[in-house]
């Protein structure tokens, strides 16, 4: 009887073949857990190179658990020069291609007349993955070494993108709190009723002729009083005649002898009367406008609220939905205000959440927890969970699908202010609690699209509700003073540049980033080519080094000088040592969470970064014993590899990169063969094998 496994083997095997039958398979994304399918068939040359192309499909889907499906794109579109230089080196059968048909691919993608010398390196190295995989296939030969560094030099070519220095970082942070202000304005806010049950407000606005429906600026009563100051110079003129000849006179009086009768007088004489003109009338309007400010109530913005919080019951409603309740504010709102839809907005009220809503917030989170935009972009409404040790306190419960695990932020207690990252995932479900249907589970939602229902975002809807943040509120180059470009995935190398000047402790920013391996993050730094960078992750520009220039006896002076900023006294040559360097002046250590007047506590790693650090001839000995001796351990079995690499591949990165190069290649094998003869005793391994 056949086993489950056997039969799970036949249908992997039953799958690969009917993928190079039919060019086209469905891959999962290791970042974003969605499917996708890559149809090879549709290809140019998919049917002039069919049998190659099968053969690259197969790897492509042998290798899809290792790769998202960007990276699956990018194999899409870059494999199109391979078969171009196939086509024209009449290459067609798998079996003809060997490690020589990569070198003239190499080659000619060298010669390429549309691609420059970084873009042909990169199209190389993202093919040769598979080129290499390539090779397991039955009808390739096994032999084939696709050339590993084609490209000398390509990526110190390319533009290196370092992220952002403090000062723009600053400025991007401002931004993004401006906008959250923004969005906690139209989202967070409850409205605060001024005038529900209260009388309309209209003060300043022209007094309602019944008989016609409208507002009449000379219906009103203080008007008139206006006129009489200012126009009649409070003269009482009893004539038609003598009122017509002031500007509008005649206006003024038809307004309450014929046109806008008023209740308490009919003629002028009865209108003196009643305001009191006379030797002793107190004006109240000379030299200033007319009280009658608005001739419509919807023009007072007052009104429009009173109006929305009586009659409309303070909700938003679409257009539609306007024009069958609510006509008469619409047909307003266009008239006064632009639009029903600006009226909504300056009320404060919003019945769509698009992405540029929710960006600052996407913005924030990242900056707070420093992990990958792609997996804040993943998270759901159930990623806070409280900790199982101390309940008042919760965590962010994250996944990543490249590595198949899942990881937790740093916990949170009660938030100390509205950015922190637990706080701001609140704010977000919160948001969208109002239009998240039953079901729909991600936590970054939005109904602001053509079809207006929700929808998770795409990460077309991140980037575009990013930039629109930075049009608004836009960040400059702090050395250029030009418009700079803000994306959210250089904010965790910028967060990691700024920790490590901040703490030198490359073990501190691995656990920050969440790498498994140390070279990770060592690589992940590297690639932030800044001069400055350079220095303080390996040795800072203050650093001494003995034995090089006359200047020897100086140094050592001033160090034996220095008696209260010393580690250990070494008697042999006295020089103040510690257990891999020297130190100048410990004492005054300016790694954070040293106090001055105290001896600094750091560990070595942090001094290859300090100033005070020394390097002399006998801390290039100490290195190569500290690196025998775990090789010693290594070899017997002692320490497991990981170990191994976690004891001294950020050493002997940082002294082959910046401090053995600064010695004469004589003095340093000279050096490195006194560590393997004669040992300090610390890193013996024969004292060590004698002691256990």
């Amino acid at each position: 009887m056949t086993s489950e496994k056997y039969i799970s083997i036949q249908a992997l095997h039953a799958m690969e073949r009917r993928i190079q039958r039919d060019l086209s398979f469905t891959a999962t994304c290791k970042n974003t857990n969605k499917k996708k399918v890559f149809d090879f068939s549709k290809k140019k040359y998919a049917r002039s190179n069919r049998k190659i192309m099968e053969v690259f499909v197969w790897a492509i889907y042998k290798l899809r658990h290792k790769s998202g499906n960007s990276t699956k794109v990018a194999y899409y579109e870059k494999c199109n020069s391979f078969f171009e230089f196939l086509e024209q080196h009449s290459i067609y059968e798998p079996e003809a291609i060997e490690t020589d048909t990569f070198s003239r691919y190499i080659e000619w993608l060298k010669r390429h007349p549309q691609m420059s010398y970084p873009t042909a390196a990169s199209v190389y190295r993202s093919l040769r993955v598979i080129f290499d995989y390539m090779g397991n296939h039955p009808k390739i030969n096994k032999d084939i070494r696709p050339p590993r560094n084609a490209f000398p030099k390509s990526t110190s070519l390319q533009k290196v993108d370092v992220g952002y220095d403090d000062i723009e970082f600053k400025k991007i942070l401002k931004s993004i709190i401006q906008s959250l202000r923004d969005s906690r304005q139209r989202f967070e806010t409850e409205h605060d009723f001024k005038y529900l049950g209260l009388e309309e407000p209209l003060e300043g606005v022209a007094t309602l002729h019944v008989p016609t429906g409208k507002y009449v600026t000379w219906a009103t009563h203080e008007h008139r009083v206006w006129f009489f100051e200012n126009a009649m110079k409070c003269q009482k003129l009893s004539t038609y005649s003598a009122i017509a000849k002031i500007p509008k006179g005649h206006v003024f009086w038809y307004s309450f002898i014929r046109d806008y009768p008023h209740p308490k007088y009919k003629n002028i004489r009865e209108f003196y009367e009643y305001i009191g003109a006379g030797p002793n009338y107190q004006p109240k309007y000379i030299d200033q406008p007319s009280p009658v400010k608005y001739r419509s109530p919807w023009q007072k913005w007052e009104y429009v609220v009173w109006y929305w919080e009586n009659k409309m019951g303070a909700h938003n409603y679409t257009d539609q939905e306007l024009n069958d309740k609510f006509p008469e504010f619409r047909i307003a709102m266009k008239e006064y205000w632009s639009s029903a839809k600006k009226a909504m907005e300056q009320l404060n009220v919003w019945r769509w959440i698009s992405s540029y809503d929710l960006a600052p917030y996407y913005f924030m989170l990242i900056i707070r927890t420093g992990l990958n935009p792609s997996t804040i972009q993943r998270l759901d409404i159930n990623c806070i969970v409280k900790d199982p040790i101390d309940p008042e306190l919760k965590y962010i419960n994250w996944t990543k699908y490249r590595a198949n695990k899942k990881g937790r932020t740093i916990s949170e207690g009660k938030a100390m202010n509205d950015t922190w990252a637990i706080s701001i995932i609140e704010r977000v479900i919160k948001i969208t609690a109002k239009i998240r249907p039953k079901g729909m589970d991600e936590l970054w939602i939005s109904d602001g699209n053509n079809q207006k229902i929700p929808k998770p975002f795409t990460a077309g809807y991140f980037e575009a509700g990013v930039r629109k943040i930075f049009e608004k509120y836009p960040v400059f180059s702090s050395e250029s003073g030009e418009k700079i470009k803000v994306y959210a995935k250089n904010i965790r190398p910028t967060i990691a540049w700024n920790e490590y000047l901040r703490t030198e402790d490359l073990r501190y920013l691995q656990t920050l980033l969440g790498h498994t391996k140390t070279s990770t993050t060592s690589e992940y730094l590297r690639r932030l080519n800044d001069p400055l960078f350079r220095v303080r992750r390996a040795i800072h520009s203050e650093a001494m080094f003995i034995g090089l220039t006359d200047s020897d006896d100086v140094a050592k002076k001033a160090l034996i000088g220095n008696r209260l900023g010393v580690i250990a006294k070494d008697e042999a040559n006295g020089i103040f040592d510690g257990l891999l360097n020297h130190c100048k002046d410990p004492a005054n250590s300016p790694v954070t969470g040293q106090h001055k007047g105290d001896f600094c506590s750091a560990s070595t790693d942090v001094c290859l970064g300090c100033q005070n650090l020394v390097i002399t001839p006998r801390d290039i000995k100490k290195h190569f014993c500290y690196i025998n001796f775990h090789d010693y351990l290594l070899t017997i079995g002692e320490i497991s590899t990981q170990e191994y690499e976690k004891s001294v591949s950020d050493k002997i990165y940082f002294w082959d990169e910046y401090i053995l190069k600064k010695y004469p290649e004589t003095l340093v094998r000279d050096l490195k063969e006194e560590a393997r003869t004669s040992p300090i005793p610390v890193w013996d391994p024969k004292r060590y094998e004698d002691e256990k």
